[in-house]
């Protein structure tokens, strides 16, 4: 990412705001490349520790990408609306809060750490009174990716 923010008004710089848009989005979208093409995907996702986990298949184009190439960066937004500001479409815009984060993605193979993950992941979707003590079996069964954030940003248009 490197790149300054044009809407320096819609900047969002704190961490905890990051991760609420994080807490508070439902689906998130995993951008990877492969021999320069892009290759996007949306997830469901947990937080945990500051890094986001996905789970996925033990094989499938995401992994076959990520042997080639480790690197990604997600996406994810939350309290999006249309605003309708003039009488011409062009006028238009959305209300919205986004965030982004790019880093290294590496498989889980820590099965505390994947169990947890998981239970991060499911805790996010179900609600945080959700309890599992995922078996060996259950982590074994499934891949646990972990984007580990180097640069993050965020931005976003609020109600005037």
């Amino acid at each position: 990412m490197g790149h300054p923010v044009r809407r320096k008004d819609r900047e969002i710089t704190e961490g905890a705001e990051m991760y609420e848009i994080l807490d508070r989005a439902f689906t998130g979208h995993l951008a990877l490349c492969s021999g320069g093409e892009p290759y996007v995907v949306p997830l469901c996702f947990g937080v945990m520790n500051g890094a986001v986990y996905f789970h996925c298949a033990r094989e499938g184009r995401k992994l076959d990408i990520l042997a080639r190439n480790p690197r990604g960066c997600f996406q994810a937004q939350c309290d999006e609306d249309l605003v309708r500001s003039a009488e011409r479409p062009c006028g238009w815009g959305m209300l919205y809060k986004s965030v982004m984060m790019s880093g290294p993605v590496t498989v889980v193979e820590d099965e505390q750490e994947k169990a947890a993950a998981l239970l991060a992941i499911m805790k996010k979707y179900a609600g945080e009174d959700f309890s599992h003590e995922f078996s060996p079996a259950e982590c074994a069964s499934v891949t646990v990716l972990r984007l580990d954030p180097e640069e993050r940003s965020g931005k976003a248009r609020r109600p005037a």
